[in-house]
């Protein structure tokens, strides 16, 4: 099965002392197919450079995931049906919906709670 993990869960693995860094490894350990969002991507990138980790290893790292589309259309879904007044949230919904996943995974309540009838989201804690 195809599962979209939200930026949250990787960036739990990356960062240094993380409390529920195990957590977030086994799900992804666990996915079948595991994919990210370009946003997922850039955020694990850009706070993974603070902590000094290599551009090099972050990129080989992030193409390890199936990599979502993020276009037009994507743009047009979280529009649509954004929740609130998170588009980041709406946007990377989107990216897992149109991008034929099953599943979002996500230690986000919120998003979990908003988004939760357009695809099936597995909250994390």
């Amino acid at each position: 099965m195809k599962t979209c993990f939200d930026a949250n869960i990787l960036l739990e693995v990356l960062l240094r002392g993380r409390r529920k860094a195990e957590v977030a490894a086994a799900a992804l350990v666990r996915a079948e197919q595991a994919c990210i969002s370009p946003l997922s991507a850039h955020l694990y990138v850009y706070f993974g450079q603070k902590e000094k980790h290599t551009l090099a290893d972050l990129l080989e790292d992030i193409q390890s995931y199936k990599i979502t589309d993020m276009g037009s259309p994507v743009l047009r879904w979280a529009i649509t049906n954004r929740q609130d007044d998170d588009f980041e949230d709406a946007l990377q919904v989107a990216c897992a919906v149109l991008g034929d996943c099953k599943q979002f995974v996500t230690f986000d309540g919120k998003l979990a709670k908003n988004y939760g009838s357009l695809i099936d989201v597995t909250l994390l804690s």
